[in-house]
C-alpha cells in the first residue's frame, strides 16, 4: 500500500455512485477512472467496488464481453435517497420519533410541498 491519503469507510462507493448519477449513460471503469478529481482510485479498485455495488443493486452492469462493461446506477438520485430515509425509519427504535425529529427539521417550504403532496391523490405502486 503507498503512502498515500486514505478514504474514510464507504467514501469511494459514495464518490462513484455521485459520478455514475451525474452521467447521461453508462460508462465503462477507464472513463469513470477520468472523472475522478485528487486522489485516482486504482482501475483494479474501482471494478471490485463497483462489482461490490452491483452485489448490493446498487450498479447495473451492461455490455457483451469484460473489455465493453459499461455501469449505471440502478436508482435515480431521488429513490436512493427515498430509499435510505425508508432504510433508516426501519432501523429507529421508535418510528413516530424518528419522523417527529426528522419533520422537525424541515424548513417552512418542504413543509408545505409535503402538506399539499399530502392531500394530492397519488397512485400507489
Amino acid at each position: 500500500m503507498t503512502g498515500g491519503v486514505t478514504r474514510e469507510r464507504g467514501e469511494l462507493e459514495q464518490e462513484i455512485m455521485r459520478l455514475l448519477r451525474a452521467q447521461p449513460q453508462p460508462i465503462g471503469a477507464r472513463e469513470l477512472q477520468d472523472l475522478f478529481s485528487g486522489q485516482v482510485p486504482a482501475y483494479t479498485t474501482l471494478m471490485t467496488v463497483l462489482t461490490r455495488l452491483e452485489k448490493k443493486g446498487e450498479v447495473v452492469r451492461s455490455g457483451s464481453s469484460p473489455r465493453k462493461v459499461k455501469f449505471f446506477p440502478a436508482r435515480s438520485d431521488e429513490e436512493h435517497a427515498s430509499q435510505t430515509m425508508l432504510s433508516a425509519l426501519g432501523s429507529a427504535g421508535d418510528r413516530r420519533a424518528a419522523l417527529l425529529a426528522f419533520a422537525g427539521n424541515l424548513d417552512e417550504d418542504d413543509v408545505a410541498f409535503l402538506s399539499s403532496a399530502f392531500v394530492t391523490p397519488r397512485n400507489k405502486r
